[in-house]
């Protein structure tokens, strides 16, 4: 057997496990198991065969896309299924009412076309080009304008989402996956979740998760919110995880250290001491501007119906060292700086800060 075709069963076993996850997890295992297998297609992402009980995932589609386009491809064909076996519609267009109710009841987007990009909600296009103004002043060279300029930043972020949810405005929710598959996370890691839950509008989750072309189980972190939130999020997530490999590298040559042995206790440090930065300028625009942010019940609502049951687990810490103590306070010198390009319509490049 080839190295390819060990691939595919590999692919092939993990489809069905999925689809098992998903009939117990959503289903409460309505639907009997069918025959999955992947297709050699290019027009079609995936296709449900009432007649042969065959649900197909195209070979293209996991090699071009990420696993949650795939799963959402699965979910839909599932709703497929179940419209046709459980709910028994007839004289139905494909993707007709029964479709729709078992999209809802699976989680999926009721589009012909599943991915992720079907997923994403219009970005209010007014707050991003404020939000990209006050963080191209971020990038001053003198330290007191760009802490302003962060600070009036995340102040129209609060004013903003308070407003949404005060006045019950309407607004769309996603998600999103970020950084890479992995089997273990590191307590800095934790810490960079942790901090975009708190301070940046959105709900995180360590998502179980699969790279299909690495044939690797793991873990990745998945955040939902309003558009603009996830663009905020997710620029400040690739931003801090670039700079701290840039931090961490100042930090040996200044003291003079060859070996990575303190580098996640430093990363660590880090993370904290702008996660204590933060809360005390929460606390300060409480105090000054009476911005006080309650959470939003429909976000939360989105985020436990999409993921009904939720295991909380506690990490551990890391020693006290002093690269630990370092750390701290160089996280409190953190200053979120300017995106270098545009993409699209959120905050596009990375930075390698």
């Amino acid at each position: 057997m080839s190295t390819e075709q060990k691939l595919h069963e590999s692919w092939n076993r993990k489809l069905y496990h999925w689809w098992t996850h998903y009939n117990r997890e959503y289903l409460s295992s309505a639907l009997t198991r069918p025959v999955i297998r992947l297709s050699r297609s290019e027009r079609e992402l995936g296709h449900w065969n009432g007649t042969t009980r065959t649900l197909s995932v195209s070979q293209i589609h996991i090699h071009r896309d990420s696993w949650a386009s795939v799963l959402e491809t699965l979910r839909h064909e599932m709703a497929h299924q179940y419209a046709q076996e459980v709910l028994h519609a007839e004289n139905e267009p494909p993707h007709g009412p029964a479709f729709k109710q078992a999209c809802h009841v699976l989680r999926c987007n009721p589009r012909a076309t599943a991915s992720a990009q079907d997923l994403q909600a219009e970005t209010d296009p007014t707050l991003l080009r404020r939000l990209k103004k006050l963080l191209s002043l971020s990038g001053s060279p003198n330290e007191n304008e760009a802490q302003v300029a962060v600070q009036k930043a995340r102040h129209l972020l609060i004013k903003y989402n308070i407003d949404l949810v005060e006045l019950d405005r309407e607004r769309h929710f996603s998600y999103r996956h970020l950084g890479k598959v992995k089997g273990r996370r590191t307590s800095a890691e934790i810490w960079l979740a942790a901090l975009l839950n708190e301070f940046f509008f959105v709900e995180v989750i360590w998502a179980h998760s699969y790279d299909a072309l690495q044939n690797r189980s793991g873990t990745l972190l998945q955040i939902f919110g309003t558009p603009e939130n996830l663009d905020m999020a997710d620029y400040v997530y690739h931003y801090l995880t670039n700079l701290l490999d840039n931090l961490w590298k100042d930090y040996k040559k200044q003291n003079n250290i060859r070996a990575n042995r303190e580098r996640q206790r430093y990363y660590t440090g880090v993370l904290e001491g702008f996660y204590r930065k933060l809360k005390e300028q929460e606390k300060g625009l409480q105090e000054t501007q009476a911005l006080v942010w309650k959470g939003d019940a429909r976000l939360h609502t989105y985020y436990r119906y999409l993921n009904p049951r939720v295991h909380t687990r506690r990490g551990g810490g890391v020693s006290d060292t002093p690269a630990y103590r370092d750390g701290l306070q160089d996280g409190r010198n953190v200053t979120i700086h300017k995106p270098v390009r545009e993409k699209g319509s959120g905050f596009g490049g990375h930075l390698t800060a």
